[in-house]
């Protein structure tokens, strides 16, 4: 049996969020994401029920989405009880009495278009690199290059495992960003890649399990949250 989940969106006032940062030394230009500054702010909030993944959307209107395996109201009493007033200022907490929960079951063979905002990375030697750099690193004397878009597809089959069989993605938009981790002095510019495209359902739980865990690396920090759609 699958814990229940919870999608919540917060609409954010973008100067009460640098001020809440300034205030609590989090405020770094490193942090091109927003990313440490979101986390940060979320673990003001929520402290160990902060929603992860998550994602920041920017637009007419700064806002979050995410997925938590608490209920609105439990979200809700919990920031009322011990956020803290300046942490509070930043979003209109109320807005969590409208978080609603997200389906429990998922047939098997149903066809879903998704998006989401990933940090495709690899791993060596206790170093992060992009992925697609890292396979042309490793490309054979006389092979054809792939395009990062391939890479990025390849990478997102296996991270999706039982729980669903990828039909097609598109690469609509990258850009390399800086970000801040605490205890790391060094500029750390890593991909964002926002992808599109339609999934079909293989196994109800894993793909519950998919959504809570979310996709791939730095999800604390505003990656990896799978939105859907009708496809």
């Amino acid at each position: 049996m699958t814990t229940p989940l919870t999608m919540l969106e917060l609409r954010l006032n973008p100067q009460g969020l640098i001020r809440f940062a300034q205030e609590n030394n989090v405020n770094r230009n490193r942090d091109e994401d927003l990313g440490y500054a979101t986390h940060a702010w979320l673990k003001a909030i929520f402290q160990e029920h902060s929603p992860k993944p998550y994602r920041l959307i920017r637009g007419a209107n700064l806002k979050l989405l995410g997925y938590s395996s608490d209920s609105g109201p439990d979200l809700l009493e919990q920031a009322r009880t011990f956020a803290s007033p300046l942490a509070l200022g930043v979003t209109r907490i109320e807005d969590l009495q409208h978080a609603k929960s997200m389906p429990n079951e998922w047939r098997p063979g149903r066809r879903l278009g998704f998006e989401l905002v990933v940090c495709p990375t690899s791993r060596k030697e206790g170093h992060e690199k992009d992925l697609y750099r890292h396979r042309m690193e490793r490309l054979a004397e006389g092979e054809q290059a792939p395009s990062r878009e391939t890479v990025y597809r390849e990478w997102l089959e296996k991270q999706m495992g039982d729980a669903a069989r990828l039909e097609k993605v598109s690469l609509g938009e990258f850009r390399f960003v800086s970000q801040h981790r605490r205890g790391i002095k060094i500029k750390l510019d890593r991909p964002q890649a926002l992808l599109k495209g339609a999934l079909t359902v293989a196994d109800s739980d894993a793909f519950n399990r998919l959504l809570a865990r979310g996709i791939g690396r730095h999800r604390a920090f505003g990656y990896g949250m799978l939105l859907l759609k009708p496809a």
